[in-house]
């Protein structure tokens, strides 16, 4: 694996995933008026979608090599639920694991108020119901506005996960420790940080 592109890829996409965090902020405090609510919903259910499409491809930087060994046009692939199913298949310890850092030996893990995996492939599909429109004649309830009262929790969780996480990495690649401060009170852009052990610390 070449990890000097597989971190600059993997940071670019945590740097996406910073500025399309920003616009959903701004989309729920009103700072950004899209004037119909139902277009801001549905502009709200597009950014969550391309967020978890990113996470989803940060997983698949880390496995490029293995995924190509099921998939060689890996280029082509772009349904986030299903490249994560695929993942996990190669890996089952390939999600982000948010934590607070590494002391004394031991990672000090964040237990709880995250993304889970489960919760990342609800909000996939979630998403998906909010991008068409309804046909007139479906007897399926898809309530926009209890979607559009969940997006700052989606938004809390993804900062959670996403803040500073550790990825184990397949075929005794070791861990890669990622600090990027999404969520934090400063004023000053997060900096992007990513650390890559090769089975050098406790996993």
């Amino acid at each position: 694996m070449d990890t000097s592109r597989a971190r600059k890829k993997y940071l670019s996409l945590m740097w996406e995933i910073e500025k399309r965090l920003e616009v959903l902020k701004a989309l729920i405090s009103g700072e950004a008026d899209v004037i119909y609510l139902k277009a801001q919903i549905e502009t709200e259910a597009l950014q969550l979608r391309k967020l978890l499409e990113l996470i989803a491809y940060s997983s698949l930087v880390c496995h490029k090599e293995q995924y190509r060994a099921i998939r060689e046009d890996i280029g082509k692939d772009w349904h986030a639920k299903r490249i994560v199913k695929k993942i996990e298949n190669i890996n089952p310890r390939f999600y982000p694991i948010p934590t607070k850092g590494y002391f004394d030996g031991s990672w000090n893990d964040v237990n709880s108020g995250f993304l889970t995996l489960k919760q990342f492939q609800v909000a996939y599909d979630s998403c998906g119901d909010m991008l068409h429109i309804k046909n007139p004649f479906s007897k399926v309830n898809k309530s926009a506005t209890a979607f559009h009262k969940r997006v700052p929790e989606y938004i809390d969780r993804i900062e959670k996960l996403l803040s500073q996480h550790r990825v184990y990495l397949p075929d005794d690649y070791g861990v890669i420790h990622v600090l990027t401060n999404f969520g934090s009170e400063s004023e000053s852009e997060s900096e992007l940080k990513l650390w890559w052990y090769r089975r050098t610390i406790s996993t």
